[in-house]
């Protein structure tokens, strides 16, 4: 038993090793291979120790190709520009380490959360439902206000309203299937966007230093790590809110949006957390909140005590093998990149997301990623947070829960 755990561990980093270094494949799109294992693979909680071993390892080496290149997913998607700025610092390592402390810091915090309050999360789960809307309407105004400047707040509440618009036009329309219309719409907000400017301005990647300390004091990684679990648990149980809302929300509430440093280490903290709870909420509510904790709720069920015990175990063990995999491939990718032109680097990469995305969502996902990319440039040329153009999700978690969704819907004629 514990060789075959073993083997399912070391098969499952492979696997997300790959899905991870890959743009465009995130582990909702493994998932349907891997829930087709289990015609040979007999044992349930064999295939749930695989499940999570490439969720766990794709959430940390998606980090990579999001920081160097700028393929983001729909986890990664905040991370780019942060990201961005410490590699043209030379400093595109220490975003690395940051996301892999904010992951492990996040993961270790958030367990010990979850243990804690375990009694209450049914209560809380049951409470929030009604008035999650208020709290997002809360954040959204306070991001628009932030910009201070009237000029700002004007172009802030324009690009929250048409990426709203975006939200509405493609997350309810049947054009391009649910389950990939995101990679279209956050590669043009956040990636295709931001690699079209890189390309506009001929950046080339500085060399990278070999001074590895994080540059952020121990207050704010802490600060940092404790907004990145308690977000992350949120996320677990509040319906509808994702990684990328709590991740604005952390930024603009808790203030982990002040430097590039503390809003990587949320922002990975929150998605390492957020995976953590989505599994135990099986046990807790009966209620799977992320595509692997479906799956695994699809082959084992409602997990008991030990059984949810024993896969928090694999979430530990193998979150400690992809850290350290994702820092040896963030030491060894600089190098290659500064062997090649960054420039024709960046035209092979939007080349082979634009052909990505027509693989995958066909024609109409093109004209929805060069719409996303439209918005994602304005907001740019704007100079104004790219956080804004996260409304692509917030409007439309408003309107779901507000219950306007299908009069918005009958009126758009969708």
């Amino acid at each position: 038993m514990l060789l075959e755990t073993f083997l399912f561990i070391f098969l499952g980093v492979a696997i997300g090793i790959f899905a991870g270094l890959c743009p465009g494949i995130h582990i909702n799109t493994t998932i349907p291979l891997l829930l087709s294992l289990s015609i040979f693979i007999q044992d349930p909680i064999s295939i749930a120790v695989l499940i999570i071993s490439v969720s766990v390892t794709e959430m940390f080496i998606d980090q990579v190709p999001a920081i160097f290149i700028g393929m983001p997913d729909a986890d990664t998607a905040l991370c780019v520009l942060p990201g961005h700025r410490l590699l043209f610092e030379g400093r595109g390592y220490e975003a690395i380490k940051l996301t892999v402390v904010g992951g492990l810091g996040a993961l270790l915090l958030s367990l010990v959360f979850i243990a804690v309050a375990a009694d209450a999360f049914n209560f809380l789960y049951e409470l929030s439902r009604p008035y999650i809307h208020f709290v997002i309407i809360g954040v959204v105004v306070f991001m628009i206000l932030s910009e201070k400047v009237p000029r700002k707040i004007a172009y802030a509440a324009l690009i929250i309203s048409l990426s709203g618009l975006l939200g509405i036009l493609t997350l309810n329309s049947s054009i391009v299937r649910q389950q990939n219309v995101l990679f279209p719409v956050l590669t043009g907000l956040f990636g295709l966007s931001s690699m079209i400017i890189s390309f506009s301005e001929s950046s080339v990647i500085p060399e990278q230093g070999t001074n590895n300390k994080l540059k952020i004091s121990k207050k704010d990684m802490m600060k940092a790590i404790a907004l990145a679990s308690f977000a992350g648990i949120m996320v677990g149980f509040l319906p509808a809110v994702g990684i990328s809302e709590a991740a604005v929300m952390t930024q603009y509430l808790g203030g982990s949006g002040s430097t590039s440093r503390g809003f990587l280490m949320t922002t990975a903290g929150i998605n390492v957390a957020n995976d953590a709870f989505s599994l135990i909420s099986l046990y807790l509510v009966g209620n799977p909140r992320s595509g692997a904790s479906v799956a695994i709720q699809q082959v084992v069920g409602e997990p008991t005590f030990f059984e949810t015990v024993f896969l928090i175990g694999i979430i530990l063990f193998t979150s400690g093998i992809a850290a350290v995999l994702t820092l040896f491939l963030g030491k060894k990718i600089p190098k290659f990149l500064a062997r090649v032109n960054y420039r024709l680097l960046t035209s092979v990469v939007m080349c082979f997301i634009v052909s990505l995305v027509f693989i995958i969502t066909g024609f109409y996902g093109l004209l929805i990623l060069f719409a996303s990319t439209s918005v994602g440039l304005l907001c740019a040329f704007l100079e104004i947070r790219r956080s804004h153009c996260m409304g692509i999700l917030l409007i439309q978690t408003i309107l779901f829960f507000t219950g306007l969704n299908p009069l918005v819907i009958s009126i758009l004629n969708i």
